[in-house]
């Protein structure tokens, strides 16, 4: 199962062709983890008071249609891999029916000091509520 999130494009978002700018997406994208994270239990204050950091190791986009102004967009996420102190999420927006875009991120999990940490037993097992395939994005 997946989280998912929706969103109306706004007018600052846009770049000089009408369209959504291509950094904007990275943000929705973040805003969709985030949001995954509460929906399982896991807000990012309470992972703070843990000594728990979420980071960006890796980020792959791939853009396939643009939004522009007024698009209600919806935002699927679902992790497909945890490691020890690594883990993949995978994402996608849709316009309709119709994938405008996908995202690979590979998070790492450290100490707010940003040395290695083991990801909690608690987030692993909350984590199992929004496992994907490894083909969720195909």
């Amino acid at each position: 199962m997946h989280s998912s999130i929706s969103l109306h494009v706004r007018f600052f978002e846009l770049d000089p062709y009408s369209h959504v700018n291509h950094s904007v997406y990275v943000q929705y994208f973040e805003d969709a983890r985030v949001s995954a994270l509460s929906q399982i239990g896991q807000k990012i204050d309470l992972l703070i008071s843990q000594d728990i950091a979420l980071v960006i190791a890796e980020i792959q986009t791939r853009f396939l249609a643009p939004a522009v102004l007024g698009d209600e967009l919806i935002i699927e996420s679902g992790i497909s891999e945890i490691r020890r102190v690594s883990a993949t999420w995978l994402q996608r927006i849709r316009k309709g029916p119709s994938t405008i875009a996908t995202q690979k991120t590979r998070i790492g999990c450290t100490s707010l000091a940003g040395i290695p940490k083991k990801f909690p037993d608690d987030l692993i097992r909350c984590a199992q509520e929004i496992l994907v395939p490894n083909e969720w994005l195909d």
